[in-house]
């Protein structure tokens, strides 16, 4: 009997021999793991804290920076507005400048904002390029470059009569003449001055009127009216009656053979009534 209850203490002080070495082997685990979580902790915030510093740093610089800027320049007497330079190219008078600008005297020259001056002046459909400087100490120079109508667009389009400039921006009916060529065949529902057309046919009339103003081809061929209604071919009228038909690509070397079949009929004396000119070669000819 005492060697079995021998056996048992012998058992239990070895079970908590077992356990007192697992609780100190877990401990020593523990705190190694505590330690470094402390020091992740401290690590974050101490990011965050640099995080917070450079910020404020950042805006209070940001901050002396405009502060200083307005004291210096927009904020300067010495800077206020007195002179306006303005010019344009076309029609536009200088009260037109200023009036669309939303330019008044007395204001300070850095505290306009010529990117808006800018894009308030290019709202106005007959402008084309802006330039915006300012002159120091007291100046403001805006030059324009108005667009310049090419065409007028015909009845089809509704409403009052609009010109169309080279790159086919709609211009309102102070710039319509009776002198300038008619793209007809096109349906503009709600066209407004300064919108592009974007109408294939329509680009491609206005690429034909183009070539057809160079020298070259305008001592021969004036051109009256161009209908754009067919999908493929543009239907042109010059100015003595001739009718002529045209695809819509190769141009440049239908408008040649054009010019060399005007210049021998009048050589001959006869006049063309008409050309085809959307075939290859042989293009057929009827003459008045």
């Amino acid at each position: 009997m005492w060697y079995w209850q021998r056996y048992k203490i012998d058992r239990r002080r070895a079970t908590v021999q077992r356990q007192v070495r697992l609780r100190e082997t877990l401990l020593q685990v523990e705190k190694p793991r505590r330690a470094r979580q402390r020091e992740r902790l401290y690590q974050v915030g101490a990011i965050v804290l640099l995080l917070l510093v450079t910020a404020l740093a950042l805006w209070l610089g940001t901050e002396g920076v405009r502060r200083l800027g307005h004291a210096l320049f927009s904020g300067n007497e010495r800077f206020t507005l007195r002179n306006f330079d303005l010019a344009s190219d076309g029609k536009l008078q200088s009260w037109h400048i200023r009036e669309y600008a939303r330019l008044e005297p007395g204001m300070n020259l850095f505290a306009v904002d010529l990117r808006k001056v800018c894009r308030e002046l290019e709202s106005v459909p007959i402008v084309g390029m802006v330039t915006v400087t300012r002159v120091l100490p007291d100046t403001l120079r805006i030059r324009i470059s108005e667009r310049l109508a090419v065409a007028r667009l015909g009845d089809e389009t509704g409403g009052q009569p609009l010109a169309v400039d080279r790159e086919g921006y709609a211009l309102g009916p102070s710039s319509v003449s009776t002198r300038l060529p008619v793209i007809t065949g096109y349906r503009a529902r709600g066209l407004r001055p300064g919108s592009r057309i974007e109408d294939p046919g329509v680009q491609v009339a206005l690429r034909l009127l183009d070539l057809s103003d160079e020298p070259v081809f305008s001592r021969f061929i004036r051109i009256r009216r161009v209908d754009v209604s067919r999908e493929e071919t543009l239907e042109v009228q010059l100015e003595r009656g001739e009718h002529i038909r045209f695809p819509r690509k190769n141009l440049q070397p239908r408008l040649e053979w054009l010019c060399e079949f005007i210049k021998q009929s009048a050589d001959k004396g006869r006049a063309i009534a008409s050309v085809d000119m959307t075939v290859d070669r042989n293009f057929p000819v009827t003459f008045q």
